[in-house]
């Protein structure tokens, strides 16, 4: 189950991380939902384009979409999130000097692997598109102040397929600079970041607290997951 749904989790997420124009983030001053509507319109060529050389250049395919999450998704943030406790100011304040320096390097590597693996998964999503149609709902009155506000808001957007339909939210907020970033993702009633957080849960209690090695098995359960998901489809 999981499986499928992180399937579909690609399919939803990816239309969020295309724009019409690759600018710096500390430029971009479009709104939530109109960097999405953008998004929306790149998405198709994308496509189009990929599958005309990914089989020959998949480096290429991989590089460019990186260029392109980078300044749209806070990652930091998004990371800390799946972290919960183990994220929080509290917890680094309760380190000492070692360990917080430990902590430094291991919160670094565990932002990379985390960003690859999202990126890798929104990948595979975007060349299993095939035509569905994308919605996204127009900001309401509460969206609309909140947004003038400064407050996060939820960007609501329908994928249309073949056989199901599917409601995506975006958790959008702006940094200090004033650039809407996604934080959080929601498909239906699933809380993707919870989905996460709960796998870094029980990674940490596996590995008894040992940050470290949870990172390194954080790539391997990635490598896992993603040969389960092609053996799934050729069973099917």
């Amino acid at each position: 189950m999981f499986i499928r749904f992180m399937r579909v989790f690609s399919l939803l997420c990816m239309s969020f991380f295309l724009v019409q124009n690759v600018i710096s983030a500390e430029l971009d001053k479009r709104t939530p939902h109109e960097r999405i509507e953008l998004a929306t319109t790149d998405l198709l060529t994308l496509i189009a384009d990929a599958k005309g050389y990914f089989d020959n250049d998949p480096e290429r395919f991989y590089r460019e979409l990186s260029d392109i999450l980078n300044p749209l998704v806070d990652f930091k943030s998004f990371t800390r999130s799946v972290m919960g406790d183990y994220g929080t100011r509290a917890y680094y304040q309760s380190l000492n000097k070692s360990q917080r320096e430990q902590y430094k390097k291991d919160y670094h590597r565990f932002v990379m692997r985390f960003q690859e693996g999202l990126i890798n998964t929104y990948g595979k999503g975007l060349l299993a598109f095939n035509g569905q149609k994308i919605v996204v709902e127009p900001a309401t009155e509460e969206g609309l102040a909140n947004v003038a506000a400064g407050n996060s808001v939820d960007v609501i957007q329908h994928i249309q397929g073949s056989e199901k339909n599917f409601t995506a939210t975006y958790k959008m907020s702006p940094n200090k600079k004033g650039v809407w970033l996604l934080r959080n993702v929601s498909i239906g009633s699933i809380n993707v970041g919870q989905l996460y957080r709960n796998q870094f849960a029980a990674a940490m209690d596996k590995n008894k607290g040992d940050f470290s090695a949870v990172i390194d098995a954080w790539v391997v359960e990635a490598k896992d997951l993603e040969e389960e998901t092609e053996q799934e489809s050729v069973e099917q």
